[in-house]
């Protein structure tokens, strides 16, 4: 809805008429931080100005390397599609507004209808497969595959978007604090172990299972 009221706003100021061609496109908005108590506990915590101005630079850097990926696979039929990024810092010289330019999709909930097929649920897992297949070509290992992070297409393409957690894969191990989405994240991801295409797989079973049956298949008292 906010992409739509952009867009309607975009128009009443450019005076789109007949010489001008209105282009709708997502954009995302990320804050950092994203709200002044966040800077205030940081600052009861110990930090002074320079390092939290330090702390959010990591985290921009860490947006941008975000986009950096998608960037590489821009033009996959699986893959949102991210066109700019602008970031701005804040009057006070803590935090950055970023804002991302992506293509216009709709949300996997939004667009699946009440009742779904098992051939949904294949179309949906097969051209989910092809996103993680390409990323796996890159080297790239997602890390947060779950049925928010999935859009679709006006012509039904089924896509993947925010690789904010995502990591590049190397011959070494990949181990980290546990990230992703508790309930679609896969057992060695959650013990902050070894990552690797395997990790996205097993979150994929995580989203059909829900897909098919509505609820999700394990409610155990942690992550681990």
């Amino acid at each position: 809805e906010m992409n739509e009221l952009i867009a309607i706003g975009l128009s009443d100021i450019l005076g789109v008429g007949e010489d001008f061609v209105l282009e709708k496109a997502a954009l995302k908005v990320i804050s950092i931080p994203q709200n002044a108590s966040d800077v205030d506990e940081m600052y009861s915590d110990g930090y002074d100005d320079e390092s939290i101005s330090s702390t959010f630079q990591s985290h921009l850097k860490s947006i941008v390397s975000e986009y950096s990926l998608m960037r590489k696979m821009n033009g996959s039929a699986n893959i949102v599609n991210c066109d700019d990024i602008r970031y701005i810092q804040h009057e006070d010289g803590i935090g950055w507004d970023i804002f991302i330019k992506m293509e216009l999709l709709t949300p996997l909930a939004k667009a699946l209808p009440s009742q779904i097929s098992e051939e949904m649920v294949v179309k949906v897992a097969t051209d989910l497969c092809a996103a993680l297949d390409l990323c796996k070509r890159h080297g790239i290992v997602h890390r947060d595959i779950k049925p928010q992070n999935i859009m679709i297409s006006k012509d039904g393409k089924v896509k993947v978007m925010d690789f904010g957690i995502a990591k590049a894969a190397t011959s070494e191990t990949i181990a980290s604090n546990a990230m992703g989405s508790v309930h679609y994240t896969s057992p060695e991801q959650a013990r902050g172990g070894y990552s690797d295409a395997k990790s996205d797989i097993y979150s994929l079973g995580i989203t059909m299972y829900e897909m098919i049956t509505g609820e999700l298949p394990f409610d155990g008292d942690s992550t681990v």
